[in-house]
């Protein structure tokens, strides 16, 4: 991970408090202009550069079964299975294995080339993975894939070709493939696993790896497991994880395939008040999911999911450069914000606050800068790697969010 990922690895979950009231506009108590309201907030002195500070216009339906399918990924991430659901010390954020599978090239990716060409002629729709691996003790790692096709015939079929393709594969940053061999899951005879030796980029020990692939209805169940231990290990682990990511996955209400292309892109309006990110900085990940689906992008998925869920967190908005929480008022803005502000003080240092906004938060690590602030009911940070910009970007989200 560059530094950058590193640091918003570390302080993405955290948030503090800036809120404010004067005057009232759709029925929210906000400043006069010029005048500092309770939160001590001077709009007159915000300098939001040349960042927008209106809400974006909404965003609408899908339009077409491509960006359809991207909609339904991200309802699917409520129903992902977080990898510490399955065994607890897997709580370190993988950036590089986690959000919307696209096809083919993203299994690709996730699991290594070319296993994922098997979803090919099989009538992919949509996807998501959450990846997690354990920072101290011994080294696991866990890559959970759940992948939607347009019906169980799609999805059987889907498998085998998967299966046809994982005797040799060339995984993300290797310059040549490796041999796989056939293995069973425990309790688990439908899946198609291999097991192989691999190396750990991180200098570590080699590890052991296996990756399944399970029919489950309409779905592609997938798993990469890594263990610096053996292979029963990162066999243990797949088992586990299916048998509580099958009965999650039945929970979720599909979209039908021809129904796709009619899928709202931001439901609650969230997304089009969230400030963009800079043009080329915009992935497919970026957009609104509910208070489950965000955890996978949470620096403590734990202590983070209970937050949100004793707090009834209605929904957040995702981009790689910051995220908005909307919480039912501003008590449980500020609840979100103590929580959260607490797990960034444990990583990283304070820094220049942002001229107008007193009571807004700034740390700094590996030469990059993280802000966050409140407005009513929203908590919301951004980071970047020069301080200014983090500070006008702050400014321009409160401004969109406060409508001033």
């Amino acid at each position: 991970m560059s530094t950058l990922i590193r640091l918003w690895a570390a302080v993405a979950a955290a948030v503090s408090l800036v809120a404010g009231c004067s005057s009232t506009i759709d029925g929210r108590a906000v400043p006069a202009p010029g005048a500092a309201g309770w939160d001590g907030v001077d709009v007159e002195l915000l300098d939001t550069g040349d960042y927008p500070i209106t809400s974006r216009p909404p965003f609408g339906l899908a339009g077409d079964p491509i960006e359809g399918g991207l909609a339904e990924s991200r309802r699917m991430a409520t129903n992902v299975l977080g990898p510490w659901e399955a065994e607890p010390s897997l709580v370190t954020y993988e950036q590089l294995g986690t959000g919307l599978v696209k096809g083919p090239g993203t299994v690709n990716f996730f699991l290594g080339s070319p296993i994922g060409d098997g979803l090919e002629d099989h009538h992919f729709l949509a996807g998501f993975a959450s990846a997690r691996y354990t920072a101290t003790g011994t080294y696991k790692g866990l890559v959970n894939l759940v992948l939607r096709l347009a019906g169980p015939d799609d999805a059987t079929a889907a498998v085998a070709a998967m299966r046809a393709k994982a005797a040799a594969l060339t995984l993300p940053f290797a310059d040549k493939p490796v041999t796989t061999q056939p293995f069973s899951i425990p309790r688990h005879p439908d899946s198609a696993a291999v097991t192989y030796r691999s190396k750990d980029l991180r200098e570590g020990p080699d590890r052991f790896s296996v990756i399944a692939i399970t029919a489950h209805g309409s779905y592609v169940l997938c798993q990469a497991a890594d263990s610096a231990e053996s292979f029963d290990n990162a066999v243990q682990l797949i088992a586990a994880t299916l048998e509580l990511q099958q009965p999650l996955i039945d929970k979720f209400s599909p979209t039908p395939p021809d129904r796709l292309a009619q899928l709202p892109i931001d439901p609650g309006g969230l997304f089009a008040r969230t400030l963009p990110p800079a043009q080329g900085n915009d992935t497919v990940e970026d957009g609104a999911y509910d208070q489950l689906g965000i955890r996978h992008f949470a620096e403590d998925p734990v202590r983070t999911q209970a937050l949100f869920r004793s707090v009834a967190l209605q929904q957040a908005s995702y981009t790689t450069t910051g995220s908005v929480y909307q919480a039912a008022d501003a008590g449980s803005a500020r609840r979100i914000v103590a929580e959260l502000a607490a797990q960034a003080a444990g990583t990283l240092k304070p820094t220049t606050g942002i001229t107008g906004m007193p009571k807004a938060q700034c740390f700094t690590a590996h030469l990059a800068f993280w802000c966050a602030a409140n407005a009513d009911r929203y908590a919301f940070d951004a980071w970047s790697d020069h301080e200014a910009d983090v500070h006008q970007m702050i400014a321009a989200q409160y401004r969109i969010l406060t409508g001033k």
